[in-house]
């Protein structure tokens, strides 16, 4: 009997020990990846067929989305961001959610919304989805720039990933 409460007992804490241990292994994977991805704009272009619109005499489309993971809280973020757009004469704020983190901009026939996500206490992720007119070559770049500008505004470096 007394083997038997041994062998129980040790199995008890062997099953004890990998069920903490393989939690931590799994966020230490986590930081790893997160770390890899820190301050590296990540970006995606579609454009939009006029065959792929309900009405082929619509305007086509350019929608693009950079992102980026940053060492700073969600809420840093959020209030850099608010300011940068409050502050900038060129857009027009149209909507301002602090609930959910969420900007939307309008300069001219594009717009633009910014959402920031809390992926734990210090680090977050920044999400810009702009649109514009097909042919409007400088939207690309200007997704980019604002996350680039949102970077340097809370000192850091980030630099365009490669896709």
């Amino acid at each position: 009997m007394t083997m038997t409460k041994k062998l129980g007992g040790a199995l008890a804490g062997a099953v004890l020990v990998l069920g903490l241990a393989l939690p931590l292994t799994a966020e230490a994977q986590w930081i790893f990846v997160a770390h890899r991805a820190m301050n590296r704009i990540q970006q995606v272009t579609q454009d939009q067929d006029a065959d792929q619109t309900q009405n082929a005499q619509a305007p086509q489309r350019v929608t693009q989305v950079a992102t980026v993971i940053l060492d700073v809280p969600a809420k840093r973020v959020y209030e850099v961001a608010t300011n940068a757009t409050k502050n900038n004469q060129n857009v027009t704020v149209v909507s301002n959610d602090p609930a959910s983190m969420t900007i939307k901009v309008k300069e001219a026939d594009q717009s633009a919304t910014l959402t920031v996500s809390a992926l734990n206490k210090n680090i977050s992720q920044l999400m810009i989805v702009g649109s514009a007119p097909a042919g409007q070559n400088p939207q690309t770049s200007r997704i980019v720039n604002a996350a680039m500008n949102l970077c340097n505004d809370m000192g850091k470096k980030c630099e365009l990933g490669s896709n």
